[in-house]
């Protein structure tokens, strides 16, 4: 099963849309233990876990196989990076243990924070067999 409390999303900024807000809150409700942070930049950032940045020119994953990958990381603890507008500087991306794209669309940045949020969730149902996620 998929432990959350292992999981963190690092965003650069605070989303400013509260329909955005809150779709992320009602997903934080259903796995409190994950970790959500907001930085003004990556300069100084620094951690010990995995790390997977949310880029355009990313891997792609359906809903399954991004399940399986998370899994895939054990115990191991996952920051999941998301630059603002500009995305993420290139020294970052080049330090990640993966580029991640959630689609071959281009997405403004606070969506993709939705979307990521909303696809861990799923993620975490698909290993629970829980009835969210319809194959």
């Amino acid at each position: 099963m998929l432990q959350t409390n292992r999981l963190s999303i690092n965003a650069i900024g605070k989303i400013k849309k509260s329909w955005i807000r809150e779709g992320i809150n009602q997903y934080k409700k259903r796995m409190p233990d994950l970790l959500i942070y907001e930085f003004k930049n990556f300069k100084n950032f620094q951690s010990e876990s995995i790390i997977i940045s949310l880029a355009e020119e990313g891997k792609s994953f359906n809903s399954k196989q991004f399940s399986s990958l998370l899994l895939n990381y054990k115990n191991k603890k996952i920051s999941f990076l998301i630059g603002d507008a500009d995305g993420l500087p290139q020294s970052i991306k080049d330090e990640s243990d993966l580029l991640f794209s959630l689609s071959p669309l281009t997405l403004p940045h606070e969506i993709a924070r939705l979307v990521l949020i909303e696809q861990i969730y799923r993620a975490v149902s698909i290993t629970q067999n829980s009835p969210y996620h319809r194959s």
